[in-house]
């Protein structure tokens, strides 16, 4: 099952490093971070850049939250397993994890896992036709685009809590004029 461990954003590769490197593996099946693709403007030219989706989170997939807890309290500062209560730990819903593992692109360990950008199309007056990529899981009235700034917003349950994620977005236009 996947647990989320929360820590200081900024802080999530330093965590994995300590997992990976101090935990002992028989405990643990994978370590990871979601990232997202991000489109930026810088110099006039949009530069794709990765962001983590989640900052602060690291996922962790494990049939013993309770020893991997015992591991990390001796990391001060730095880590808590997400949960109820003091040392009742709450896995990532299934229906999550599956939604989880349907958009990103990445490798059996996970340790590259990436949303990428998702596709806009528009009509000649700048109105959104469709939706690709990870956004298409969502009802099209709960998503929120920017079009200037390449990103849609979308509110929804996710980690125990309602959360607004943020997706990069690639309009259909800026596709072609980079070929």
């Amino acid at each position: 099952m996947w647990y989320v461990i929360q820590t200081v954003t900024g802080k999530e590769e330093e965590l994995m490093l300590f997992i990976r490197t101090l935990l002992s593996r028989e405990h643990f099946e994978n370590c990871f971070m979601i990232r997202a693709e991000w489109l930026k403007r810088l110099g006039g030219e949009w530069q794709l850049q990765i962001r983590p989706l989640f900052p602060g989170y690291v996922f962790i997939e494990t049939d013993e939250p309770e020893r991997i807890y015992m591991e990390l309290k001796g990391v001060p500062r730095f880590s808590r397993l997400l949960g109820s209560g003091k040392d009742d730990f709450i896995p990532v819903k299934e229906a999550e994890e599956k939604f989880l593992r349907a958009i990103m692109d990445c490798s059996e360990d996970y340790s590259n896992a990436v949303v990428r950008l998702a596709v806009v199309k528009t009509d000649t007056d700048g109105n959104v036709v469709s939706i690709g990529g990870a956004l298409k899981c969502f009802e099209r009235e709960h998503i929120k685009v920017n079009l200037h700034k390449r990103y849609a917003m979308v509110k929804t349950l996710m980690l125990g809590e309602e959360r607004t994620l943020i997706f990069g977005i690639r309009l259909e236009r800026d596709k072609k004029s980079s070929e």
